[in-house]
């Protein structure tokens, strides 16, 4: 996933977020430091026991944007931001999570979830045993949530990331974001359409 988001942003590197009971601004992962960049997160930043994707929201928003505040009207930038968003957990804070989505819809922001475990809207099955018994119906749902200036969430989920090729993964990726660019563009949102993932 990593790799390939070096190849999808236009400088090859990508901003990494992490989150459980609370949200971790864990650097820039680029070609240069590639090399052993997971194993040190892992022994920085051991598993936490909560999930709350509201907080890592949060603090992506503030990042890129200055900001985390409720918006009601249209933000534009030069360059659109797309969140890899993985987990295999339902979140503690449906409705942080909520406005999070609706105020960013407003951003030139998108958010790809995609969730370690089953799910209705999952890939096929692929014979993974199964660690995860996670219930994404909350995630599922984020599709056709309402209050939203622009649908900026898309979801799928994979029962074993290992098995998925890397051709069908990018598919998976990029279902909705193209269609999502044209739309915010066309909204104004975006600037310019260039490409950011995150």
């Amino acid at each position: 996933m990593l790799a390939l988001g070096t190849r999808f942003d236009d400088d090859g590197s990508i901003d990494i977020f992490l989150f459980g009971a609370k949200a971790h601004d864990a650097g820039e992962l680029t070609i240069d430091n590639f090399n052993g960049f997971v194993n040190k997160l892992i022994k920085r930043y051991p598993l936490e026991g909560s999930t709350y994707y509201g907080k890592a929201m949060k603090m992506i928003r503030q990042h890129y944007f200055g900001t985390a505040s409720k918006r009601n009207k249209p933000f534009s930038n030069d360059v659109p931001v797309y969140v890899m968003f993985v987990t295999d957990g339902a979140t503690f804070d449906e409705q942080e999570t909520i406005n999070h989505i609706q105020s960013s819809s407003y951003e030139p922001l998108f958010w790809q979830f995609m969730a370690i475990g089953k799910s209705n809207k999952g890939t096929k099955k692929r014979g993974f045993l199964q660690l995860f018994q996670s219930d994404f119906t909350f995630l599922e749902k984020l599709d056709h949530l309402s209050g939203r200036y622009l649908d900026n969430a898309n979801f799928f989920s994979v029962e074993d990331p290992k098995s998925i090729p890397d051709n069908e993964l990018y598919d998976l990726l990029m279902q909705e974001y193209p269609e999502w660019v044209k739309s915010a563009s066309t909204k104004g949102l975006i600037k310019k359409a260039t490409s950011n993932i995150r």
